[in-house]
């Protein structure tokens, strides 16, 4: 068996088994490796430690529940904390808010509208079957609710030429292909990108000409460095502007949400090369939601 299998099945069972105690040791003898060797694999292949990798994932779990409405306490006894002043402090560094807000949010919802509104956990996903007009207001609503400064009539000359581009082709689930485009561009906004990555999102998918660069280059500054940027990633996994691994990572996210519409054959090389490749790389970035919904759709597929 490859490392990479090994790997990949490891972080599997770490899914499978959040409940229970789980330790280096113990991973890295299931894997088939001396511990030191199995740590040093996995780091290498999902950007962080075993034990960082577990904690991440429980406190992902935990938040999940207490969404549901599972009383904090509970949560954190199950997935390995003994006080909720530990739990709380841990929960705090990894996601930036207490979870007494998730529990907030629950019991508001619960007691005003009969029913449960969770608080986002991750990236903001759209509806299949949006039409583009609807995607656009996305868009539009998601940048000001990040309040990301942008030139509105900018955007929309940007929009309209990807747009042209496009017309035509389809998505494997026979949405409009512009669509992948500003999904794309939705993640970037909620994850508070600027302008000029916005604007690669929907432009990331183009070909590349002479015509499209001098275009761009009269739209103001920015767009063509990140949509460079973003094209030397895809050639090499890595590039001297950050922003265009940005727009490759929320490119990958986008395909990760829609892989039921291609051929399952290619699920688990698709989901290995996520989880291997893009993951840690992710791993980098500030808003752990992106690592983390790559990390469990890949792990799903796996």
């Amino acid at each position: 068996m490859e490392q990479n299998d090994r790997i990949a099945m490891s972080a599997a069972y770490i899914e499978e088994h959040l409940q229970e105690t789980l330790t280096v040791k113990q991973l890295s003898a299931r894997a088939g490796y001396s511990p030191g060797y199995f740590s040093r694999c996995f780091k290498e292949k999902l950007g962080v430690s075993p034990m960082e990798f577990v904690k991440q994932r429980r406190l992902m779990a935990a938040a999940k529940e207490i969404c549901r409405g599972r009383r904090i306490l509970d949560a954190a006894l199950d997935y390995g904390w003994e006080t909720h002043s530990g739990f709380t402090k841990s929960f705090g560094a990894q996601f930036g808010y207490s979870p007494v807000l998730l529990r907030a949010f629950y019991v508001r919802d619960a007691s005003v509208k009969g029913d449960r509104q969770t608080m986002e956990l991750y990236l903001k996903t759209t509806e299949l079957y949006k039409t583009p007009e609807e995607l656009w207001q996305i868009l539009c609503l998601t940048l000001k609710e990040n309040g990301v400064e942008c030139d509105r009539e900018r955007l929309k000359e940007i929009y309209e030429l990807a747009a042209v581009f496009h017309e035509g082709k389809k998505r494997k689930s026979g949405e409009e292909y512009i669509t992948h485009s500003l999904n794309v561009a939705v993640i970037l906004a909620d994850m508070g990108a600027d302008e000029g990555t916005v604007c690669t999102g929907l432009l990331h998918d183009i070909p590349e000409c002479e015509h499209l660069r001098e275009a761009l280059k009269e739209m103001g500054p920015g767009i063509w460095e990140v949509l460079s940027a973003y094209r030397d990633f895809e050639h090499s996994f890595s590039c001297e502007d950050d922003r265009g691994a940005l727009v490759a990572l929320s490119d990958r996210l986008h395909n990760m949400r829609t892989i039921e519409f291609v051929n399952p054959s290619t699920w688990k090389r698709r989901a290995e090369e996520t989880l291997r490749l893009f993951s840690p790389i992710a791993a980098k970035c500030t808003d752990f939601r992106l690592r983390s919904e790559l990390d469990e759709l890949s792990i799903k597929f796996l």
